[in-house]
């Protein structure tokens, strides 16, 4: 089974070993290396955007998805709303992953955002905008 986590629930030791784990994944930083994509991780606070859920099967990092901000370029690393490998994770996965970033999105005050979510999701049950569970991680 799949377990989606958030950035603040690691410890110290699995967050120094994020930024190779998202490599092996396929996520690169906009601009920066790993040093600044660790500083960017550990602006997330509580209650506030940005917000990093993390997907990880038996122990093993396999999604993400970054809620940024509600404009884009407020970040150099993540010049983006938000960003994620949903579209790569079998569609249950996929679903729960963007239903617990929409929550986030509200418990953040980040309504526009939420909607976002909610859209993708909506995609996503449609098959619009993803892999078949055949070729997902």
């Amino acid at each position: 089974m799949d377990e989606i986590i958030n950035y603040l629930q690691l410890s110290k030791k699995e967050r120094r070993h994020l930024p190779a784990q998202l490599s092996a994944v396929g996520f690169c930083p906009a601009r920066g290396g790993y040093l600044a994509l660790r500083r960017a991780l550990e602006r997330s606070r509580p209650g506030m955007l940005p917000q990093f859920l993390l997907v990880r099967r038996s122990g093993v990092l396999i999604g993400y998805l970054f809620l940024i901000a509600e404009q884009e370029n407020t970040s150099r690393v993540f010049p983006w709303w938000a960003v994620d490998n949903a579209d790569e994770l079998p569609l249950s996965t996929s679903l729960a992953l963007l239903q617990q970033g929409e929550a986030l999105c509200r418990d953040c005050g980040a309504h526009q955002l939420a909607q976002r979510m909610a859209l993708q999701a909506q995609r996503h049950r449609q098959g619009i905008g993803r892999r078949p569970d055949a070729r997902c991680r």
